[in-house]
């Protein structure tokens, strides 16, 4: 086979759209990768005029990039993608000063070969679902909840920050826009402060929980389960009959929050990959 590998342009959104729909392996569209396709590391193969493969990661003001976009036709071997749009991207990525490029494997196809790329195994990420109504008691540390306002932006940014590592931070222009588009999207405040937030998606009849981040100087005192609560009904009010939400598997704390309101593991579940550049 004779393919071309290049830097994705703007005109080239129709036809990576046009992939990822007939495509067996590629990553749920989390992202909005067409703003990005005049901007590297963007990468994608065409054989005969035809897009046969793209690979986009972008590190949203972190040190450590995540896989964005992955697709390939079945024409491809991935072995054979990897090898081709690989080291485009981690060239870009370290020219940036990206020091991490990390990768969900949703399906698991990409796991096996990522080995052989020198990634390691980072974490594995289980699923946990919520189908009856009942929901235990909560007291939220005279914690106030409503829904954010872009003026909570910046202090949002910095609960974003406390709360996770690296590889899992949001940048200022990711968490306005969801704030933005989320159906729901609510802060809790202490003392006038914004001491956490949790963000949601809806796709009915489920709500997904994205996001839900407590500042460590705040945890413990019953906050993220009063957020959890009113998270939870709002979903139900929206018309949502499950609600679902990811953890990762060492997370033993936030396992018993989510237990407790009778969230249990669906049996799904998928490994985080990581390469240091």
């Amino acid at each position: 086979m004779s393919m071309y590998v290049r830097e994705a342009r703007p005109h080239d959104w129709l036809a990576i759209e046009a992939l990822c729909h007939r495509a067996q392996r590629t990553i749920p569209r989390l992202w909005w990768w067409e703003e990005h396709l005049a901007r590297a590391p963007f990468i994608v193969i065409e054989d005969t005029g035809i897009t046969v493969g793209a690979l986009f990661a972008w590190p949203d003001e972190s040190p450590v990039a995540w896989v964005r976009l992955a697709a390939l036709d079945d024409t491809l071997e991935v072995n054979e993608w990897l090898v081709q749009v690989l080291p485009p991207v981690v060239d870009r990525l370290r020219r940036m000063g990206t020091r991490i490029l990390a990768w969900m494997d949703y399906g698991g196809w990409a796991g096996p070969y990522l080995d052989t790329q020198g990634f390691q195994r980072l974490d594995k990420v289980m699923t946990l679902a919520k189908s009856n109504r009942a929901l235990p008691q909560v007291n939220g540390a005279d914690a106030r909840i409503r829904l954010a306002s872009d003026a909570d932006i910046p202090a949002i940014v910095a609960v974003d920050r406390a709360a996770f590592t690296p590889h899992w931070w949001h940048s200022e222009a990711t968490l306005r826009r969801r704030a933005y588009t989320s159906p729901y999207f609510a802060v809790a405040e202490r003392a006038g402060n914004v001491v956490a937030y949790a963000e949601a998606t809806l796709h009915l009849p489920t709500a997904h929980l994205n996001r839900i981040a407590v500042h460590p100087t705040h945890q413990h005192h019953g906050i993220g389960a009063a957020l959890l609560h009113d998270a939870v009904c709002a979903f139900w009010q929206y018309g949502a009959h499950k609600v679902t939400l990811n953890t990762q598997t060492h997370n033993r704390t936030s396992q018993r929050l989510y237990r407790r309101f009778g969230f249990e593991p669906t049996g799904d579940s998928l490994t985080v990959w990581e390469l240091h550049l």
